[in-house]
């Protein structure tokens, strides 16, 4: 099944607010075997509305498509079986979505029955208790079906057109979630065909640096490659959609799959390769220490217990998140890590000599089997020639194997938040690189 996307919000468009719903949507119609073929965000309004519906839902000419279908774009010529408005049904002044419904229709608005019961069991009074601010959303247009809301006081709304499902949700994720899961879903669970994918994290990898590594790689018909980069690594997928009959035809499709997946992989430089069935960097690396009956403290500066924050969000990470030092100021790493004078007076607080002397001093204080160290000049000032905004340096010790201090150094062109998260996700990232050595693995 083919489905459109309509978002409805000045919100949205102005940046205001992350438009979740069609991340989330694309997301589960894929796993269900179904493709989201377009998604679209207009302004409040009736007009706008209405005229987005006459396209989608009746061609660029406003007339319905011969075949019987809508159709979703003029320049693409795509067909949908249903559509899912989200947004602005809630009670106002920029709520228009009944209305447009309403204009769209050529009906009248109604006080609905099942609406108004609906909203008076959620509100927990009386129907005719309901104030003049919650009753807009009892009003559904003549000859559309009201969907039942268990999450929120907007019911949801269904109709009809040229072949097509139109189903109206409230723009609020989670709300949108549950009238979906309600409401969508059982329709899509007979599957058109079934999603083969194939997922791995990447890190230190950039996308420029892998487009060379995968230069003769040959992407078998039929098939998408994606990489979507972001702070915690690139992730790496592999997919087709395979017909549900007959099965030969998937099993032949899995092994052309699973061929080419290593392939793929096979031309990577495999130190940067975190986890191949695509679970995130930190996780992997908590479970990477739990596996291995490790634990990890970590003494930060720049990043201000970032890093520490990221591991102990993991559940379980109790097991093997033993302490953090947040050594600030360089009072705080000389009393704390035992960072010698010297080193902070001659090197400075960001260099290497530093990093290093933390993460020994955080590996003799916590007495954990790892230690983290990071240090660096996050900005937006504080920046010197010798010594930029986005320069990191950090180290990771290790009590185990070969008992050494490694130390990297990163040079970030982020702003304030995102040289910090590089950072803490990079630190990460090290102390990986060094348990895989203890473990010989790399």
């Amino acid at each position: 099944m083919r489905v459109g996307l309509l978002n409805i919000g000045d919100e949205l468009l102005a940046g205001k607010i992350l438009n979740t719903n069609a991340r989330d949507l694309g997301l589960w119609l894929g796993e269900l075997g179904h493709e989201l073929v377009f998604m679209e965000t207009i302004p409040d309004g009736v007009e706008a509305l209405v005229g987005t519906l006459r396209h989608h839902l009746e061609g660029p000419s406003g007339q319905p498509d011969p075949s019987g279908h809508a159709t979703a774009a003029a320049s693409c010529d795509l067909l949908i079986d249903m559509l899912i408005v989200s947004g602005g049904l809630g009670p106002t002044h920029d709520d228009f979505t009944r209305e447009a419904l309403a204009a769209y229709l050529n009906v009248p608005l109604e006080r609905n029955a099942e609406a108004t019961r609906w909203l008076a069991a959620f509100l927990r009074i009386e129907p005719e208790a309901i104030g003049a601010g919650q009753a807009t959303q009892l009003l559904v247009p003549q000859g559309v079906t009201p969907l039942h809301n268990t999450a929120g006081t907007a019911c949801g709304l269904h109709f009809e057109k040229n072949g097509c499902g139109v189903f109206v949700f409230p723009g609020v994720p989670r709300e949108f979630r549950m009238l979906f899961d309600g409401y969508c879903r059982p329709l899509l669970g007979r599957r058109d065909a079934a999603l083969l994918r194939r997922r791995a994290v990447t890190y230190g990898l950039s996308e420029s640096r892998q487009r060379d590594f995968l230069r003769d790689f040959k992407l078998p018909e039929g098939f998408r490659f994606s990489s979507l980069p972001n702070a915690t690594g690139v992730t790496l997928a592999l997919e087709t959609f395979a017909p549900t009959s007959p099965s030969s035809e998937t099993e032949r499709l899995q092994g052309v799959l699973d061929a080419a997946w290593e392939d793929l992989l096979g031309r990577l430089p495999q130190e940067c390769i975190v986890n191949r069935d695509g679970t995130p960097l930190v996780p992997t690396v908590v479970d990477l220490l739990r596996r291995n009956g490790a634990t990890v403290s970590v003494a930060e500066s720049c990043t201000g217990g970032l890093v520490g924050h990221l591991l102990t969000g993991v559940p379980g990470s109790s097991a093997v998140f033993e302490r953090g030092f947040l050594t600030y100021s360089d009072a705080a790493k000389h009393d704390l890590l035992g960072v010698p004078l010297e080193v902070l007076h001659t090197h400075g607080a960001v260099s290497e000599e530093t990093a290093r002397a933390m993460a020994r001093g955080c590996l003799t204080a916590a007495r954990s089997d790892y230690a983290i160290s990071v240090t660096g000049i996050a900005g937006p000032d504080g920046g010197t020639p010798e010594k930029p905004v986005g320069l990191v340096y950090v180290a990771v010790a290790s009590a185990r194997g070969a008992q050494t201090v490694e130390c990297a150094r990163f040079l970030f062109r982020q702003d304030r938040i995102g040289n910090r998260n590089l950072s803490a996700h990079s630190a990460i990232n090290q102390l990986r690189l060094l348990i895989l050595k203890d473990l010989q693995e790399i």
